[in-house]
């Protein structure tokens, strides 16, 4: 991925690097070259390229706009919240799922029973077995 990092030239994106190596020291900010949007990326260890971890689109944002994103995303502080959020919704996801399960179930078994009658046959196994009474 090619990269632009903010210099002197660039004051308006240079402050903004600065705020976001403020905030934290993992995050710089920068313009990806390749698709030219302005992005906070995350500085990963070993030399490996940076990872983008907020866009901002094609316009360099204002500092206070860049930390307010950051705070709205970040997991450190919100991370309890998030993954509630989270859990909650798959529960919301999986009970909604279970539901279309349990009205498709009964629907079939409605119609089973349906052409079971129209045949002529009972959808209820009768036992012929005959019981008997320990009292007589």
């Amino acid at each position: 991925m090619d990269l632009w990092l903010p210099n002197n030239n660039d004051y308006r994106a240079y402050k903004v690097d600065r705020v976001v190596r403020k905030h934290d020291d993992r995050l710089m900010f920068g313009r990806n070259e390749q698709t030219g949007d302005w992005c906070i990326f995350m500085v990963l260890p070993g030399g490996r390229e940076p990872f983008p971890v907020i866009g901002f689109q094609k316009t360099i944002p204002e500092p206070h706009e860049a930390i307010a994103k950051l705070n709205a995303g970040d997991t450190r502080k919100h991370g309890d919240r998030l993954l509630n959020e989270a859990i909650a919704a798959d529960a919301e996801r999986k009970a909604l799922l279970e539901y279309a399960s349990d009205q498709a179930a009964s629907e079939a078994a409605e119609a089973a029973e349906h052409m079971m009658r129209k045949h002529g046959k009972s959808p209820v196994i009768k036992s012929t077995r005959k019981v008997v009474s320990k009292n007589g």
